[in-house]
């Protein structure tokens, strides 16, 4: 017995150590068998891009280890390859062979690309964990400032992978060459970019020595304003220096923008985060939180910065809901038990909840698994069968207790007892769920983590209830006055459990009943099976739609919109604009002909008070009462 409550002492140690350092997570970390090779070049027809770029990339790529299926699309500026392997394929392995295939593929490539291809996989735990949507009444370019910002800052919080940032301008010095005028001076193009470059930098003057100290100088060259370039000199004609300005305009303007971003109709700039595979989700949220009300004093009054998504949240809930139902059901089983065998039972079978998670946890540890959410709803599920072994042996030694037994002879032979029964009903349980291990392709490693959370929990629960309980029975369950003391009342105490109650008179008679008339049960059973079976057929059917999780009232809705092949952004934010207007409650008819003007915009996505089924009022853009926010990414 003490060496058992050392180990449960060291059990609850590492345990909580364990729970406390175990990585909160969304989804789990699994492998998508899939590597993407992107391809840009400006301003190419997709005809082109398929013969010059894609085909070239494409030719280098059949003879891959492991492939099974190549697929592209060749749009205007844009090739995109996505190569399928087979399941199980090493990914690490095969982005590195996908790569080596696209370095013999560059010789072939046109010597003019905006960049080298890039190579990439993608990981579920690398989706984007929050997006802020920054608004205020400063400006989309003092919006951008804030957001580059934080995005500096927020890159540098421990666990964040990296940090885009969309929607905005941002400053640029333009300028215009006009070629007549640089005909005109014998001037070539090359020649003036080469002067614009090399007079752009900064120039290191050395270390100069005053006194006993050594200082180094800087010349500064960068451009800050136009009429730094006004009077550069570009060249000479005649005799005279000619200036940058006698053959360019320069503007001080902003650069042609890629992306915009609006949130409940005011112009916003996003901020979408994501983290490393593998790091609590929870903490770096927090972190994020505090860098940002750290940055919030100084930015300009009306800035307001809202967060759209939150995935951190989500996972915060469901450990808030796994803990709640952790001492729900410890409060359950001490009233269940408490009503049947008393207190102390109570307590001992109680016990086995908190034990088994204590080991699950520290399992899962070790095996390098996260809390994500179908490790969470795995614990959840398993939470109602850890009890079920702690039950039969607290009871069966409780029966032998009550029969003049000894603690330790008790514990020791009702354990022995139902040691196999209670062994063999857990292996059954764990055999039902262990061919999901073994389910292929991305849907079965997104799943396995069930069945995997699952044996190590009902395993645990098994080792608590064969080990622990015993011992804790053998030193803290009551013996009634006048009991044996020792090993030689056991024998005597191996009888029948006494029918001396309604409930077990009521069980007697109803299964002697049954094993009178055999046949008739067994008939009747079968009968049973096949009216089930003919309502499943009736009401769903042979055929079964399979997906990731059923259907549940979600808490937002998301409408990808596929432009047609060359769309400008402007058309994409015409687009997006109508989508708006018609969810905030904009006649849709009027919306799909662009009837409406820039008021009509604002005025339906005007902030409107709604009353909710509690009483509570709440601000939110159009129409819909259950809208909270609007938002808006157009690429």
């Amino acid at each position: 017995s003490t060496a058992v409550l050392v180990l449960a002492l060291l059990v609850f140690i590492f345990g909580v150590t364990s729970y406390l350092g175990l990585p909160r997570e969304s989804d789990p970390d699994i492998t998508i068998p899939n590597v993407f090779v992107s391809t840009s070049y400006r301003g190419v027809s997709s005809a082109d891009m398929e013969t010059s770029v894609t085909m070239e990339i494409e030719k280098k790529l059949k003879g891959l280890d492991g492939l099974k299926k190549i697929r592209s699309v060749s749009a205007e500026g844009l090739s995109s390859i996505n190569i399928e392997f087979v399941t199980g394929t090493d990914i690490d392995q095969a982005l590195q062979d996908v790569k080596d295939k696209v370095d013999e593929a560059l010789g072939e490539l046109p010597d003019d690309l905006d960049e080298d291809p890039l190579v990439f996989e993608v990981n579920f735990s690398e989706f984007p964990i929050i997006v802020f949507s920054l608004s205020g009444t400063c400006g989309l370019p003092c919006l951008k400032k804030i957001a580059d910002d934080l995005e500096d800052d927020i890159e540098a919080v421990t666990g964040v992978l990296e940090v885009d940032v969309t929607g905005g301008v941002e400053r640029e010095i333009r300028v215009e060459v006009d070629p007549a005028k640089l005909g005109h001076y014998g001037l070539s193009f090359a020649a003036l970019e080469q002067v614009v470059k090399s007079e752009n930098r900064n120039t290191s003057g050395g270390a100069l020595r005053l006194g006993q100290g050594r200082f180094l100088l800087r010349v500064p060259g960068e451009f800050a304003t136009p009429e730094d370039i006004f009077w550069l000199v570009v060249g000479a004609h005649d005799g005279q220096p000619v200036y940058l300005k006698d053959v360019a305009r320069v503007t001080d303007s902003f650069k042609e923008e890629t992306s915009r971003a609006r949130l409940d109709g005011r112009e916003a700039v996003n901020i979408a985060v994501k983290k490393r595979s593998g790091e609590n989700i929870i903490a770096i949220s927090e972190e994020i939180d505090r860098v940002i009300e750290r940055s919030r004093a100084t930015w300009p009054a009306g800035t307001e910065v809202t967060k759209v998504v939150d995935k951190a949240k989500d996972i915060g809930v469901m450990v808030a809901d796994l803990e709640n139902n952790i001492l729900t059901g410890l409060v359950l089983v001490l009233v269940v038990v408490f009503v049947a065998m008393g207190l102390r039972d109570a307590v001992l079978v109680s016990l086995a909840i908190p034990f088994s998670m204590l080991l699950t946890f520290t399992t899962l540890s070790i095996l390098g698994v996260t809390l994500n959410m179908v490790v969470l709803f795995s614990l959840t599920l398993a939470l109602g069968m850890l009890v079920d072994n702690a039950i039969v042996i607290v009871e069966n030694i409780h029966r032998f207790i009550e029969q003049g037994a000894g603690r330790v002879s008790a514990a020791m032979r009702a354990t022995g007892e139902v040691a196999w029964p209670v062994i063999g009903s857990t292996l059954t349980t764990l055999a039902a769920f262990a061919p999901m291990l073994f389910w292929p392709g991305v849907m079965g490693e997104f799943m396995s983590y069930l069945p995997l959370t699952l044996i190590i929990t009902l395993a645990s629960s098994l080792f608590v209830a064969l080990v622990f309980t015993p011992a804790l029975a053998s030193l803290f369950m009551r013996q009634p006055a006048g009991a044996g003391r020792g090993d030689a009342d056991a024998e005597s105490a191996e009888q029948p459990v006494a029918i001396d109650s309604f409930l077990l008179r009521r069980y007697a008679a109803t299964l002697g009943f049954c094993l009178r008339r055999p046949l008739a049960v067994v008939f009747a059973s079968g009968l049973a099976l096949v009216l089930l079976v003919q309502v499943w057929l009736l009401v769903i059917g042979l055929e079964k739609p399979v997906e990731f999780f059923p259907e549940v009232d979600p808490k937002g809705m998301y409408v990808n919109v596929e432009t047609p092949e060359g769309a400008d952004l402007d058309y994409i934010d015409q687009v997006m604009q109508r989508l708006e207007i018609a969810v905030a409650g904009f006649d849709p008819g009027e919306a799909a002909r662009d009837r409406f003007s820039r008021a009509d915009y604002l005025q339906a996505l005007a902030p409107q008070e709604h009353a909710m089924p509690s009483g509570l009022v709440h601000t939110t853009p159009g129409d819909l009462a259950n809208i909270e926010t609007l938002y808006m990414k157009g690429v």
